[in-house]
């Protein structure tokens, strides 16, 4: 990069590690992926008094993120395809996690800039374990444990692990839609906004208001249909707002 001292001087900046695989991948798939969008709302009221009172009971900090994670690992238990990924080089068999061995994973912010984060088997580990896990890489990251290098180590392994793509850019600003591609050879990735309090009309008939969240989820139509994602957003939507399930 070329740095000038002027405020008003341009300066220079190259685009590498993380930020250029990943945008490689876009470009090269971009064009060629049919992707479609699926959209659901989100109560996230439940999910937050969930989270405070499990925080309080196991002496741990447990964010919104965590429970999110933990959310769309258990919904896929029943509906697998959704963590599937393409074989090597084609376009016509996918791998299919069992139900516990599902991944999740995606960018973590840490200090400003985004960080790759993996969960293996998800599915089977309890939110105690999960928040756990991102707890300690989050440290690893402030102390300097993760370098460039490992980064795109961690994105390596993301292509050759069955998983579910979150990415929460509603943790960093109040955006109320937010959405991409799934990343090959993954065939789904979640996209989440901000919970922003929103009149709704509850089951007894009066306005009240509620912090809402938009999720979107993208696929990739080779690979699902409109239906069977629908299914799992309804499951999905059901642990959100029902946390208690997710223990």
């Amino acid at each position: 990069m070329m740095n000038n001292s002027s405020p008003g001087a341009s300066t220079v900046h190259e685009i590498t590690g993380l930020q250029k695989v990943v945008g490689d991948v876009f470009e090269a798939n971009w064009r060629e992926t049919p992707v479609v969008h699926v959209g659901i709302g989100i109560d996230m009221a439940p999910a937050e008094r969930f989270r405070q009172d499990y925080a309080r009971k196991h002496g741990m900090p447990v964010s919104a993120m965590n429970v999110i994670q933990k959310a769309v690992a258990q919904a896929a238990r029943e509906h697998p395809m959704m963590a599937a990924m393409f074989e090597e080089g084609g376009r016509e068999r996918l791998i299919v996690p069992g139900p516990d061995a599902i991944a999740v994973q995606g960018p973590v912010m840490v200090d400003g800039s985004a960080f790759p984060l993996l969960i293996q088997g998800a599915s089977a580990k309890s939110l105690a374990e999960i928040a756990a896990e991102m707890q300690a890489e989050v440290a690893r990251i402030r102390t300097g444990g993760v370098g460039e290098k490992d980064s795109l180590a961690t994105f390596k392994i993301m292509s050759q692990t069955p998983n579910i793509g979150i990415s929460n850019i509603g943790m960093i600003a109040p955006v109320n839609f937010f959405s991409a591609m799934s990343i090959l050879p993954a065939v789904s990735h979640f996209f989440v906004a901000a919970a922003i309090d929103t009149p709704i009309v509850d089951s007894n008939g009066i306005i009240r208001s509620t912090p809402m969240a938009n999720f979107c989820l993208a696929f990739d139509h080779r690979a699902l249909s409109a239906g069977p994602v629908a299914a799992y957003l309804g499951h999905f939507k059901d642990l959100m707002e029902r946390p208690e399930q997710l223990g």
